[in-house]
């Protein structure tokens, strides 16, 4: 009796597995804030809102220090194409709040890409306090 449940166990316990394999690997697309390393007030944060259509990219330069903040997505090409880029750079250290949309672009990514997502403070076009993370899109 004992043997049978295993058996029976055995049976039900391995196609599942398989299908559990045949699920996609990444999900649908994410939401990532990624923000600088500076200590003590942050001086800034990159945005990605994935699984939209289209994406939305936005950069927030939240301490009004002088410096600029830039972001920088980066995605790989589907099916072979060419590679995707988006630049920001947020300079008026207006609000830790990242209200308004004059520092945000829409731009459709495909489904399931891997972005790249590096945001820095920067000075006289120096990058520093840098930080890199990754999303799908």
């Amino acid at each position: 009796m004992i043997r049978t449940k295993r058996a029976a166990t055995t049976l039900v316990a391995v196609p599942a597995a398989f299908l559990l394999t045949l699920a996609p690997a990444q999900a649908a697309g994410e939401s990532k804030v990624v923000y600088t390393t500076d200590t003590g007030v942050v001086g800034g944060k990159a945005l990605f809102t994935g699984g939209t259509n289209p994406e939305k990219f936005q950069v927030c330069d939240t301490d009004a220090d002088g410096m600029a903040v830039r972001a920088m997505f980066w995605w790989d090409g589907e099916n072979g194409g060419p590679d995707g880029y988006i630049r920001l750079t947020d300079d008026n250290g207006a609000t830790a709040f990242c209200v308004g949309g004059e520092f945000v672009t829409n731009f459709d990514v495909h489904e399931g890409a891997h972005v790249q997502i590096t945001v820095c403070r920067v000075s006289a076009d120096r990058e520093q306090d840098c930080r890199e993370d990754w999303a799908w899109a």
